[in-house]
């Protein structure tokens, strides 16, 4: 043993004074009085590793030369590192005794690095030790353990391959500890064998380690709280295997693909297991599978092409599932079979599997809510199972049943859309079940269908919409609510809930076709309700659809949020469908103007609120102005960040799906938009429409820009695909919205008409609010309670292209009830009623003769003649037959003779454009220049000022 404190060298002949070393060694030996500096020892050919660690103090660090060493060692000691002084391989350690461990270390704080440990019954072994670190080693065909810790705790395991050991790393009573990066396989598949296996070991922390080829990849028992983030395990039986009361443990972001069994396994494991962004995926049997497994949360993992996606048996009770994915299986996606009561399944989306999109067989009282469940054999398919809640999901393009209950009795289904399956709902010897508030659209065969053992079903208030509605195969089934009217909204906008909403896509279905003239949401004629009956089905009370009252939505923008005392802020209403709004600035005053501009000399944070209203309802919005004092020295005001915000014309919608983005945001003197979430800039304009060509949720994002930073707003766009056979949407009720821009709309007025078929309908806009005066057609279908909206619009419309030639008087947006209601199929003769103002034909000296209404379609503007019904002292009134309603223009002609005067001023102001009054005109001037009489590229001027700069600058360096 050499001791670095008191050894010096002396080498190639170098003489050295022999004062100097003394006074050399003084220093020394008194320096290390006080540093204790560790010894460095060099285990080689003639000093063992076990010589070497007995001679050791703690603090020492043993360097292992490389070579192979035939030892068995035992560290008793604290304190101590010993690594390989060469690479990290070439330094091996072989059992002398293959009967017990190669390594054995009952110290604290003992560093093992660099080395390679093989032939032993275990490779390394930690008992009652602490704070030790194994790092870069190779522990390889060992007979049984690789690595083992036995009450062992906050032990790190980093970087080490494991392999061809029946176990990789073995963890008992330890707690505490950081595995982390490390490799553990198996050369050949066997049986029970565990590349990472925790028993009663709790809290440690298992992160981005590969495990493979074991018969289990890594796997816990009596173990809780422990985290496992980012592994991989592939290849295995099992990847991730949870049993005997293991709970609380988190399984974050791993993969676990490839197995020839299942990916993870919760199998009797304890509660509170959090399975969070898992990627499970091309596992042999099932991607997640819990059997007596309780009180788990399964969030957001991604479980596809596997057998089965997820699979909850035997007892496996109170479990979350929510916000997976589960697609592409070639079994099932979701399936409980035999499994216990009051498991949630919440926002699951189950894609493309080969059989069932969620499966529940003999599995009773349980949550099914949210889900979308599209391109299955079946929805949903419940077997033998009672209780259950099945809500709001999304049922699509399935080759059989959107939603199909067999030998199940006692299910709620309530607000489910089913649309372009086979069947949407059917029950198959079921008895008793509610069924209601569902919409069943475009369905191949049949809305809904009931065998003939279906019996003491209730179906009510249900929107079905199919060209063949019903197939039911006994009459024992009840289709109204109660045999009298009860209060609540219907599905169709009613004020009662009583029977269904029978509608088909070409318009004859019972709820289209007959009236309803007392306004009660049920089908009369004349007071006397319209009993609607087909085979097997009488429904006492069918529904018609009624519009939804339309309530203001309250919205606002100011041109800032934040700046020096006294701040000046103007204040745009952006609301919709408001009749009247009140400010409150924050400070003590109000004001009822539409866009009004407020000023703050006072500094302070100032909360306003917007408060609008309408006949139907009001609405609320707040926003914080901050004034702020402006510092007296540099460097002492307050930088002002700005505040993204945009709004949209639509949130979704089937593609293509055209969307107007209009940057609303504050204090922002650039932008960058990223609409369809690629992380590449689509614009940086302050409004562009952008077209979204194939479905998906696309985030969209502005990034507000000033000179002190940055700000984000974010919004989801969801693209849809189109069904096939579509829906007609419930007729002409509501107010339909408007694709146009808000900040476009100077203001809006709305008219509600009961619409009636067979009748002349109009529509009158008593509050002068626009150049609109009444909206008439002739109604071919009733419609209910329906709204129409005129938006009179500050500039040209953002949904058309172009303008018309004449002047403008007026642009504006009539929208009449829900998008597609207004066409032939449904109203004919509309006509416009509009007025025009004496002061615009007079100051604009129009040819009243030549006043038209100009209709945008087909991306064309097209002239619709008016005729002059009359006129008051402001007003010219007009009526136009128009095809339809859309965007408009009213416009108009100057007269001849004013024409000619502007002709002849024109001529006459020519020759006193002289040079001292081009500073007006030089824009208009350089327009109609000829092109080759241009300089030939832009800032050609900027050059030759440049030049003559530079030529001062050398005269005077001269």
């Amino acid at each position: 043993m050499y001791n670095s404190k008191f050894l010096l060298l002396v080498e190639g002949g170098i003489r050295i004074n022999i004062l100097r070393i003394l006074l050399l060694t003084t220093l020394i030996l008194t320096l290390s009085s006080f540093v204790g500096a560790a010894d460095v020892i060099h285990a080689n050919s003639t000093l063992s590793i076990q010589d070497a660690v007995d001679s050791a103090d703690p603090g020492d660090e043993i360097l292992v030369a490389p070579g192979t060493y035939s030892e068995n060692i035992f560290i008793n000691k604290d304190d101590l590192v010993i690594k390989s002084s060469g690479d990290s391989g070439d330094t091996t350690i072989v059992a002398d005794d293959s009967s017990t461990y190669v390594i054995n270390i009952q110290g604290d704080n003992v560093t093992i690095q660099g080395l390679s440990v093989s032939g032993g019954l275990h490779g390394i072994v930690l008992e009652n030790s602490k704070d030790s670190t194994l790092k870069n080693n190779v522990v390889y065909s060992n007979l049984f353990f690789g690595i083992y810790l036995s009450n062992s705790n906050n032990i790190t395991l980093e970087s080490n391959t494991i392999y061809n050991n029946t176990n990789g790393i073995n963890l008992v009573f330890s707690s505490g500890n950081q595995i982390s990066d490390n490799k553990v396989f198996n050369d050949a598949l066997g049986s029970s064998t565990h590349n990472i296996f925790l028993n009663n070991s709790h809290n440690n922390k298992l992160q981005r380690n590969t495990v493979s080829k074991g018969d289990y990849g890594i796997a816990m028992r009596y173990s809780n709280n422990n985290n496992l983030t980012s592994n991989n395990a592939y290849a295995n039986n099992r990847g991730i295997y949870l049993t005997l009361t293991s709970g609380k443990n988190t399984l974050l972001d791993n993969q676990v693909n490839s197995n020839l069994m299942s990916g993870i396994i919760l199998d009797n494991a304890g509660s509170g297991n959090n399975l969070i962004n898992n990627t499970v995926r091309l596992n042999t049997a099932t991607g997640i599978w819990l059997a007596n497994s309780s009180n788990n949360n399964l969030n957001i993992n991604n479980a596809s092409e596997n057998s089965k996606g997820i699979y909850l048996q035997s007892s496996a009770s109170e479990n979350t599932l929510s916000g997976n994915i589960v697609n592409s299986n070639t079994g099932s996606g979701i399936v409980l079979e035999n499994a216990g009561s009051n498991n949630n399944l919440t926002g699951n989306i189950v894609d493309s599997n080969v059989n069932y999109g969620i499966y529940l067989v003999r599995s009773s009282n349980n949550y099914l809510l949210s889900n979308n469940a599209s391109r299955n054999s079946k929805g949903i398919y419940i077997v033998d199972s009672s209780g259950n809640k099945v809500s709001s999901n999304i049922l699509s393009d399935t080759i059989t049943e959107g939603i199909m209950l067999s030998i199940s009795n006692g299910n709620t289904l309530s607000r489910n859309r089913a649309f372009n399956n086979s069947f949407g709902i059917y029950l198959n010897s079921s008895d008793s079940n509610n069924i209601s508030s569902n919409t069943v659209t475009s369905s191949r065969r049949f809305s809904i269908g009931l065998c003939a053992a279906s019996n003491g079903n209730q179906i009510f208030d249900n929107h079905f919409n199919s060209t063949y509605n019903t197939r039911v195969r006994n009459a024992s089934n009840d289709w109204n609510k109660t045999k009298t009217k009860t209060k609540g909204t219907s599905i169709a906008g009613g004020p009662y809930i009583g029977g269904n909403f029978w509608e088909k896509p070409d318009g004859t279905g019972h709820s289209q076709i007959y009236n309803d003239t007392d306004g009660d949401g049920i089908t009369d004629e004349d007071g006397i309700i319209k009993v609607f009956t087909t085979e097997n089905v009488m429904d006492y009370l069918p529904l018609v659809a009624v519009a939804p009252p339309v309530v203001p939505a309250a919205n606002f923008s100011t041109n800032v949020s934040s700046g020096y005392a006294p701040l000046t802020v103007q204040f745009t209403d952006l609301s919709d469908d408001a009749t009247s709004r009140n400010w409150d600035f924050g400070d003590g005053n109000n004001s009822s103007e539409q866009n009004p501009i407020h000023s703050y000399p006072i500094v302070g944070s100032y909360t306003v609120n917007l408060t609008v209203y309408n006949p139907n309802g009001t609405d609320s919005k707040t926003a914080v102005i901050t004034v702020l004092e402006e510092g007296g020295n540099e460097g002492n005001e307050t930088e002002i960040l700005p505040t993204a915000n945009f709004t949209v014309n639509k949130t979704g919608g089937y593609y293509p799906l055209t969307v107007l983005f209009t940057d609303t945001s504050q204090n922002a003197t650039g932008r960058s938009w990223d609409v369809d979430g690629d992380g590449v800039e689509d614009s940086n304009e302050t409004s562009f429409a952008y077209t979204y060509t194939s479905r998906g949720t696309y985030k969209a994002k502005l990034t507000a820009i000033n000179a002190n930073g940055t700000n984000i707003k974010t919004t989801t766009i969801t693209v849809e695909k189109k069904s096939s056979g579509g829906s007609s949407g419930g007729g002409g009720g509501g107010g339909g919205g408007s694709p146009e821009s808000a900040q476009n709309v100077e203001v809006k007025e709305l008219s509600q008409v009961f619409i009636t078929n067979d009748k002349t309908i109009k529509f009158n806009f008593a509050k002068n609010a626009t150049c609109v005066v009444y909206v008439e057609f002739d109604a071919k279908k009733t419609a209910g309670k329906t709204t129409t909206i005129v938006e009179q619009l500050k500039n040209t419309s953002t949904l058309v292209s172009g303008v018309p030639s004449d002047e403008i008087y007026k642009f504006f947006n009539i929208w009449v009830g829900n998008s597609g209601y207004a066409t032939e199929k449904n109203i004919e003769n509309p006509v416009i009623g509009f007025k025009v103002e004496k002061a615009w034909v007079q100051d604009e000296k129009i040819d009243q003769s030549s006043i038209t209404l100009n209709r945008y379609s087909n991306k064309t503007w097209e002239q619709l003649p008016a005729s002059l019904s009359g006129e008051d002292n402001k007003y010219l009134y007009f009526t136009a037959e128009t095809p339809g309603f859309s965007s408009f223009a009213i416009t108009g002609k100057a007269s001849a003779s004013q024409e000619k005067t502007a002709t002849e001023i024109q001529s006459e102001d020519e020759p006193d454009n002289s040079e001292e009054n081009t500073g007006d005109t030089g824009s208009e001037a350089e327009q109609e220049t000829e092109p080759e009489k241009n300089m030939g590229m832009p800032g050609f001027e900027m050059i030759y000022g440049v030049a003559g700069l530079l030529a001062v600058f050398l005269y005077k360096k001269k």
